[in-house]
């Protein structure tokens, strides 16, 4: 007989058996690294199609569980579209073409219709980094469609209006990257008498610039990803050469940044905290090949690859980690950790999504679900948002009640493949606790 491990109590399953029944029974609910360029574009409206996950050289990768459902990202009349981030809510930001060829900033919430941002005035490319749960967007206005140059401009899209954000009208390759849920802004502008770029990060309209590394000649650090406390994560020019990145944490109490430290190599950037502080990104290895890493309390580590470089790009507060790899073509793929495992996203979609390749994946919300880019049935580049099952949902019917927990418990007890909740590759008690966690709480 199986026992279930839970808050450090040893319960005996036939317990869990009795609580499933009685409660069935009464009905009750519950830019460093080249090979990260993005958005991803065929640079043509007509013509054949190239770039990322083009044509028929595609590696074949075994089918495993969990399935996520997939909605595609529409347009605003051209062939091509992207998401980057999804909060916790169902906001999504990106962009999308235009029929005249040109990227437009965009939000939409799941299921309902793509929505343009306006481009600041005199720029006339666009794109959105990140979104809150209020519908706050930010993002970079530019004059070339690549949005990164000496004309970017980083912005706010708040109340229906969007604002600029850079304090002195540089424009020397900024951008907002990210923002959370109190409305701090973090991402990269230029600041009078730096000389260079500099971080920052900004409480309404009082913007602060985030010095980079102590010794640094270069004056060159970049804002990437913030968390809920105000913390900021990115990289930074190494104090002993212009040309090295490392990733780096600027606290939230303001002080130096701090070097995160790579995997043995040089070169590493951080793109993501959560509100536990885990940080994510990539870093090298002492071969020079980089790696999706995780930092934490023990530092540095290697998330490993299914194949070649990989490279995590965003994290949730339940440690779900989403990125990309390149496989054995030097195809870039989408990918998820779960549980310590990595997987393929492209093995990990259900009905509706035939034919689609997963190119990259950039967001993760608390829902786990997840957005991105990849090409489409008909080959163009569309962003995407995939869904996963809700894990306490169990029967599927739509609602979380006793009945969940009937069905799950008749299955877990055959040890049934799909009971591995936690996804780590067995069936056993700690399974049975996850469920009941998130039946309890009427969470997915």
């Amino acid at each position: 007989m199986k026992n279930l491990l839970r808050t450090g109590e040893t319960v005996n399953a036939s317990a869990l058996f009795a609580i499933a029944g009685l409660v069935a029974a009464m009905g009750l609910s519950a830019p460093a690294f080249a090979q990260d360029v993005f958005p991803f574009t065929d640079g043509t409206e007509d013509g054949e199609l190239g770039g990322p996950g083009a044509g028929d050289e595609w590696d074949d990768v075994a089918i495993i569980a969990p399935i996520y459902q997939l909605q595609e990202v529409g347009t605003l009349g051209g062939n091509e579209s992207y998401a980057t981030s999804i909060s916790d809510n169902g906001w999504v930001a990106g962009g999308a073409k235009l029929s005249n060829g040109r990227f437009q900033a965009i939000r939409l919430q799941i299921g309902g219709p793509v929505q343009a941002i306006a481009t600041l005035p005199g720029l006339d490319f666009s794109g959105a980094f990140a979104i809150n749960l209020n519908g706050d967007v930010v993002g970079v206005a530019s004059s070339s469609a690549s949005l990164y140059n000496a004309s970017s401009q980083p912005w706010a899209f708040r109340n229906g209006q969007i604002v600029d954000l850079d304090p002195f009208n540089q424009g020397v390759y900024a951008e907002a990257r990210a923002i959370n849920d109190a409305g701090m802004v973090a991402g990269t502008t230029s600041f009078v008498g730096a000389g260079s770029v500099e971080g920052f990060r900004s409480v309404g309209s009082s913007i602060v610039n985030l010095p980079g590394l102590t010794g640094d000649r270069c004056r060159i650090s970049y804002g990437v990803g913030i968390n809920q406390a105000g913390t900021v994560v990115g990289y930074a020019a190494s104090p002993n050469s212009c040309g090295d990145n490392r990733a780096v944490v600027f606290p939230a109490n303001g002080g130096a940044a701090i070097d995160l430290g790579t995997l043995g190599g040089v070169n590493g950037e951080a793109k993501a905290i959560n509100n536990f502080g885990d940080i994510v990104g990539s870093s090298e290895l002492s071969t020079g090949q980089n790696r999706a890493t995780l930092w934490n309390s023990s530092g540095p580590q290697n998330l490993g690859t299914l194949a070649g470089a990989s490279f995590a790009l965003d994290i949730n507060d339940e440690g779900i980690i989403v990125g990309y790899y390149l496989d054995s073509r030097n195809q870039q793929r989408a990918c998820v950790w779960i549980g310590g495992s990595m997987y393929d996203l492209n093995t990990l979609m259900g009905s509706g999504s035939t034919g689609w390749r997963l190119l990259i994946a950039t967001g993760v919300n608390a829902q786990g679900q997840i957005v991105g880019q990849g090409r489409n049935a008909s080959g163009r580049l569309r962003g995407f948002v995939l869904t996963p099952p809700c894990r306490s949902d169990y029967n599927q019917d739509g609602g979380i009640d006793g009945d969940d927990v009937a069905s799950f418990f008749d299955a877990w007890s055959a040890g049934l493949p799909d009971t591995d909740l936690n996804l780590d590759g067995g069936v056993d008690g700690s399974d049975a606790s996850f469920f009941m966690e998130l039946w309890a709480r009427g969470n997915c």
